[in-house]
C-alpha cells in the first residue's frame, strides 16, 4: 500500500509538498542512501516525504531512521531503522533534532544539546557521508535591532546569559558540525530555519502559542520591538531538498513568503483567525528568532508558498484533533457558505424544471465530485455545474423562458455574452472573475449548464473533431476578449489571428456551434465535453450517461450518472484524492462579490 494512503490530510500535504517545486532535480536522488536523525516529529515528516517520493517517482531511495522507529513504515522495502553504531556509509545525512530546543533557557538543556551535537559529529567522523544537512535555527542570531532583517553572515551580540543561551547554544552546535566537516571531509549545508509552524506538537509555535488557542485559554505574548520570521513545514522540507541537491556547502536562511510579525501583530493575527483572547504581557510567551531574509536560497529557485496566516490556520486545525476536511474559512470575504447556499437554490430550480419537463440531466464536474466524495459541495468549491445530452440541453433551453424565476437570468439572452455554454445568473448580485469583469455583462452568482455532444466512432475523426472544437472555441474567446492567439506555434497563431480579424464574432460562434454538433444526428458510441474544460480530455462511452441515479447532495436529492465511478475516473483519475490542504482556497479569481439581498439565502 502506498504510504500516502496511510497518512492524514495534513501529513499528506506535507509529505508531497516537494513535488510542487518544479526546479528541483529530484531524479538525482535515485538509489541514494539517506539517513535521518533527530527523533522529532520533524524527523518523521522528512522520512514520510522521502518515502512518498519513492512511491510517486519510483526513485528507490534507501531511507534510514537513525535510532528512532517511525509508525506505519515497517513493511516498506526501502526503509530501515539503525542504531548509531550500526550506521554505515550514506550519501546524505539529515540532522533534524535541534529545532526542538528553541526557547530553552535551562543550562541542562544547553548541556544536552551540546552533548548531542558532539555525539552526532563523532558519528559523522566515523562513517562516510557525502553531504550533511544540519537544521539549525535563526535563534542563533541573538536579538538584533528592531528594524533589522538579517542575512546569513550577520551575527548580533549574544552573551552567555539566560537571555541569550539559545543563541549561544545554536552557535556552538553549528561550530561543532563545521569542525567535523573540516576534519572528516563531508559537505555541510547548514539551514537556519525561522520559527517553525507545523501541524504537529513539539514545536515552539505549536506547544506554546497554538495550545492556548485550542484550549480557549488566554494567549499572552512577551513584548519586544522586533519582528520574528516564521516558516511552515512544507516550505522547510522543500528547502531541505534544495540543500541536498542545489546548495553549496554553506549557511542558508529558510523562511516563509514575506514572513515577519512582531508580538503585537502576532497577537492580532491570532485574535483575527481564532477569536482568541490575545494580549501583550511582560510574563507572556517569548517567540524566539528574529526577522530574516532567505534571498540566498531564492537565488537558486526556492519559492516559499505558505504565508504565516495560512500556516497558523492549518496547524491550529490539525492540532485541535478534528478529522473534518480542512479548508480556508476566510474565502470570499467569509461568504463562501452563503454562495454555496445560493448555488444549492440554483440546483433545486434546475431539478424542478427538469423533473417537470422530463429532461434528463446530471450534476457535472466538481459538483458531481462533491456529491460522491462529500455528499454536497466540495468544501472550497465556489461554483456549480450540471450537464445534459444535446437533445435534453436544447429542450431545457426551450422551456427556460416560461420557467425561470423572475430573479434568475439566462445569460444566453445577452447579445454581449459569448460563452460556449449556458450561464444562469442571479439578479441583484455580483460575483465577477478577472475574466468576466472585463465585459459589460451580467456578473451575478452563476450556475453553468453544459451539453455533452456526440463524436465520431473513428479514432482519427474523433481526434480531429475535438481539436477543431478546441480551436474554434479559442478563436471565439480571443475575438471576444480582443487578445492575440497563442497556439504554441507561430504559424498556427498567425493563421488564427488572420481568421479572427476578418470574420465577425457571430460567424465564428456559428462555426463553433456547428462543429460541436457535427455528429448530433448520427448513431455513435462516444460523447465528449464539447462546452466544458475537458474538451481535449478525449471521448467517453455514451452509455455512461444512459441513466441517472439520485443521491444525497446537501439537503436535497440530485441526479448523477449511474456509471459515476467510470466517469469520475475519466475526469480526475484518483477522484477520492483531494487537493493538498495548503491549496484549498477557492478556485475562481474573484475581483468583486456582493450577494445583496441573498446574503442570508
Amino acid at each position: 500500500m502506498p504510504l500516502k494512503n496511510k497518512l492524514n490530510q495534513y501529513e499528506l500535504d506535507t509529505a508531497l509538498a516537494v513535488l510542487r517545486d518544479k526546479n528541483l532535480p529530484l531524479d538525482e536522488l535515485k538509489s541514494k542512501t539517506v539517513a535521518v536523525s533527530g527523533g522529532s516529529e520533524l524527523h518523521k515528516s522528512i522520512i514520510y516525504s522521502l518515502l512518498c517520493l519513492n512511491d510517486e517517482k519510483a526513485l528507490g531511495i534507501k531511507v534510514i531512521s537513525v535510532g528512532e522507529s517511525v509508525p506505519t513504515l515497517y513493511d516498506d522495502d526501502f526503509f530501515t531503522v539503525a542504531e548509531p553504531d550500526e550506521l554505515g556509509d550514506v550519501d546524505l545525512f539529515i540532522e533534524a533534532g535541534f529545532l526542538r530546543y528553541e526557547g530553552e533557557t535551562d543550562s541542562r538543556i544547553f548541556a544536552d544539546c551540546i552533548d548531542r551535537a558532539m555525539r552526532t559529529a563523532a558519528l559523522l567522523s566515523r562513517i562516510k557521508a557525502g553531504r550533511v544537512i544540519l537544521l539549525s535555527s535563526v535563534a542563533c542570531y541573538g536579538s538584533p535591532l528592531s528594524e533589522m532583517t538579517l542575512s546569513e553572515s550577520e551575527y548580533t551580540d549574544a552573551g552567555f546569559s539566560l537571555n541569550d543561551i539559545t543563541a549561544v547554544m545554536y552557535q556552538c552546535v553549528e561550530n561543532i558540525f563545521a569542525g567535523a566537516a573540516h576534519t572528516s571531509g563531508f559537505e555541510l549545508v547548514t539551514m537556519r530555519a525561522a520559527a517553525l509552524i507545523a501541524p504537529f506538537g513539539g514545536t515552539e509555535v505549536g506547544e506554546k502559542l497554538l495550545s492556548p488557542v485550542i484550549k480557549g485559554d488566554k494567549l499572552a505574548l512577551a513584548p519586544h520591538g522586533r519582528k520574528t520570521s516564521f516558516v511552515y513545514i512544507n516550505d522547510l522540507l522543500t528547502a531541505i531538498y534544495y540543500g541536498a541537491l542545489l546548495c553549496n556547502p554553506e549557511v542558508y536562511n529558510v523562511s516563509g513568503p514575506d514572513s515577519g510579525m512582531s508580538p503585537l501583530m502576532l497577537a492580532a493575527v491570532c485574535e483575527e483567525l481564532f477569536g482568541s483572547d490575545a494580549q501583550i504581557s511582560d510574563d507572556g510567551m517569548r517567540v524566539h528568532g528574529c526577522s530574516i531574509n532567505c534571498d540566498k536560497l531564492k537565488k537558486l529557485g526556492y519559492t516559499p508558498l505558505i504565508n504565516d496566516k495560512d500556516a497558523l490556520l492549518i496547524a491550529e486545525n490539525a492540532l485541535s484533533g478534528t478529522d473534518r476536511v480542512f479548508m480556508f474559512s476566510d474565502s470570499y470575504d467569509g461568504k463562501l457558505s452563503a454562495v454555496q447556499s445560493v448555488l444549492l437554490g440554483f440546483l433545486k430550480e434546475v431539478d424542478r424544471i427538469c423533473r417537470k419537463h422530463d429532461i434528463k440531466y446530471f450534476l457535472g464536474g466538481g459538483t458531481l465530485l462533491g456529491a460522491v466524495r462529500h455528499k454536497g459541495f466540495i468544501p472550497w468549491d465556489d461554483d456549480a455545474d450540471v450537464m445534459m445530452l444535446r437533445e435534453d440541453y436544447e429542450k431545457f433551453l426551450s422551456v427556460l423562458p416560461g420557467e425561470l424565476p423572475s430573479y434568475i437570468t439566462d445569460q444566453n439572452t445577452d447579445p454581449d455574452s459569448h460563452f460556449a455554454f449556458t450561464k444562469l445568473r442571479l439578479d441583484d448580485t455580483v460575483l465577477s472573475t478577472e475574466f468576466s469583469a472585463r465585459f459589460d455583462i451580467h456578473n451575478g452568482v452563476f450556475l453553468d449548464v453544459l451539453a455533452q455532444d456526440k463524436t465520431s466512432d473513428k479514432k482519427l475523426a474523433r481526434k480531429l473533431h475535438m481539436k477543431m472544437t478546441a480551436q474554434l472555441r479559442w478563436l471565439v474567446l480571443n475575438k471576444w476578449r480582443k487578445t492575440p492567439m497563442d497556439a504554441n506555434n507561430k504559424f498556427v497563431s498567425f493563421i488564427g489571428d488572420v481568421i479572427k480579424t476578418v470574420m465577425p464574432l457571430k460567424a465564428l460562434e456559428r462555426m463553433q456551434n456547428r462543429m460541436m454538433t457535427r455528429y448530433r444526428n448520427k448513431q455513435t458510441k462516444y460523447l465528449y465535453d464539447s462546452m466544458g474544460r475537458n474538451v481535449e480530455r478525449g471521448e467517453y462511452p455514451i452509455e455512461w450517461l444512459d441513466e441517472a441515479v439520485y443521491v444525497d447532495f446537501e439537503d436535497a436529492k440530485l441526479p448523477i450518472p449511474k456509471k459515476w465511478e467510470e466517469y469520475l475516473t475519466y475526469l480526475y483519475g484518483d477522484y477520492m484524492s483531494m487537493i493538498p490542504v495548503s491549496e484549498r482556497h477557492v478556485s475562481h479569481d474573484i475581483v468583486r462579490i456582493d450577494l445583496g439581498r441573498f446574503i442570508n439565502y
